[in-house]
């Protein structure tokens, strides 16, 4: 089994993005059983969701978890929705994200409480309106897979705590799968 973990590219002021970084570093690795995919995605609308479902789809990957820079935040950040809106401003193609269908937000399909707990962060009512939300709405809206958007400081988060978060939170799914029987 595996488990999509993307980061994001620069960005306007951030020349290095903390995201990128962590994705690399838990690509290849293996958590509680579970391959790790790490994937550094462009900071564009529609490229980055469309290239996140495309490997969730060809990884058959069990869940897709997006990261990204909010530069104002203090503490990793688990977010609980991903929000229709308008975006704030263009990508780093210029481009602005096409208008989008469905409901006005979509909540994130992996225990976001849980999640948070784990990295030693809160959990957000706002993604925000850049790509990150854009994502987060896309992803939701076009996988079947549990996803969440995990927001990191600008110090970055570590890649210890990254992993045994996860290890955590596949040990809960388990035990909530082996309780459903």
């Amino acid at each position: 089994m595996s488990i999509l973990v993307t980061g994001f590219g620069p960005f306007g002021s951030v020349e290095k993005n903390p995201t990128a970084e962590l994705a690399r570093s838990v690509d290849g690795r293996t958590v509680a059983g579970h391959t790790l995919h790490g994937v550094v995605l462009p900071v564009e609308y529609a490229a980055s969701v469309q290239q996140t479902l495309e490997l969730a789809s060809a990884l058959d990957a069990q869940w897709v978890i997006g990261t990204g820079v909010a530069v104002r935040r203090e503490r990793v950040s688990v977010e609980r929705w991903g929000r229709r809106v308008e975006p704030a401003r263009a990508d780093v193609a210029g481009l602005c994200s096409p208008p989008v269908s469905g409901p006005d937000r979509l909540v994130s399909t992996i225990d976001v409480e849980a999640f948070a707990s784990a990295l030693d962060g809160v959990v957000s009512e706002d993604a925000g309106t850049y790509v990150c939300n854009a994502w987060l709405y896309g992803v939701l809206s076009g996988c079947s897979r549990p996803a969440t958007f995990v927001h990191v400081p600008p110090q970055g988060l570590s890649v210890e705590v990254f992993l045994d978060a996860l290890a955590s939170l596949s040990r809960r799914a388990l035990s909530e799968d082996c309780g459903a029987d």
